[in-house]
């Protein structure tokens, strides 16, 4: 009996994929938070990354890593979007096979 609910919870919380469900709705869709040059900076240490391995990690440029660290440009909303995500589930990278740790 347990299970027949599990599966009713599983199935409401994740739906098949290809299939939509609408008994529930989206109600509002955040923007991505404003990263500044020194939040990014922070981050990219949290993760214990290099600039290099921090641009090959989010598909961008060294260069491009160094202009927002050094407040020249600001990231794309995508990019702001991505650090959202790393800053709260930063083992993710890992999860997805983004990075490998070799000892």
């Amino acid at each position: 009996m347990l299970s027949v609910y599990k599966d009713e919870i599983r199935d409401a919380m994740y739906p098949r994929r290809g299939t939509v469900d609408k008994r529930f709705n989206i109600v509002n869709v955040m923007p991505p938070e404003h990263w500044d040059a020194e939040r990014i900076k922070k981050l990219r240490k949290q993760l214990q990354l290099s600039q290099s391995l921090f641009a090959e990690t989010m598909g961008v440029s060294v260069p491009a890593v160094v202009a927002w660290e050094n407040g020249r440009t600001n990231p794309s909303s995508l990019a702001c979007r991505l650090f959202d995500i790393l800053s709260r589930y930063p083992d993710i990278l890992l999860e997805a096979r983004v990075v490998e740790i070799r000892k």
